[in-house]
């Protein structure tokens, strides 16, 4: 069984976009703490390349217990593809490194978020991951991403996904995308990773808390 994960990044992270040791090693190449101007990322790197880790040890929060559900999967031969969408890197891989940022699309106008779209081809991206043969997508993004991956009038549309795309997010996700998506309403980001974790507990028969 192959399966592909795509969620959302969380602002937590690990060393802090304010860590310390961080700001100064930017600060001594007269850098500020990395927001959207990834066209700066060799500036960054070259400042503070000691700072960088896989995105998968980058973010905290959520994406720990999204780990801990995928782990559990591998472990009982299920192939999983991770990806994490993030407002500073685009559509990431579990393995891609990244630097601690400060950026977020909570509260930014869509306009901003689809120009960030369109600049770094994340609806591109998504679509040719979903056209993959994977057996299930599970989708797990904030409301406000949506535009990121979804733009139908553009032919992004998740609705159309080949295959079983399952979407575990806020109710208006299932009325934003339709089409023939399995949909898991919740409002909670820990509800969410319940959801996930559940969802593979019921594909793998393997109880989580016992990983």
């Amino acid at each position: 069984m192959r399966m592909l994960v795509i969620t959302s990044a969380p602002a937590y992270m690990e060393p802090s976009p304010r860590n310390k040791w961080y700001l100064e090693a930017l600060g001594k190449a007269g850098l500020s703490v990395p927001t959207s101007d990834i066209e700066n990322e060799s500036l960054y790197l070259g400042a503070a390349s000691s700072f960088a880790k896989q995105a998968r040890d980058l973010f905290g929060g959520y994406i720990k217990g999204v780990l801990k559900g995928i782990e559990c999967a591998r472990s009982q031969g299920i192939k999983v593809d991770l990806f994490i969408v993030s407002p500073r890197y685009g559509i990431v891989a579990e393995c891609d490194q990244l630097l601690p940022y400060a950026f977020s699309f909570s509260k930014k106008p869509k306009g901003l978020i689809r120009q960030f779209s369109e600049k770094m081809r994340t609806r591109e991206v998504a679509g040719d991951l979903l056209r993959k043969d994977y057996d299930v997508s599970v989708l797990m993004i904030n409301r406000y991403e949506l535009p990121v991956l979804h733009e139908p009038r553009l032919g992004f549309d998740l609705g159309k996904t080949p295959g079983r795309l399952l979407v575990i997010g806020a109710p208006s996700l299932s009325k934003a995308i339709g089409g023939d998506a399995k949909f898991v309403p919740t409002k909670s980001l820990g509800e969410r990773v319940d959801l996930f974790l559940n969802f593979i507990d019921a594909i793998t028969g393997t109880t989580l808390k016992d990983f």
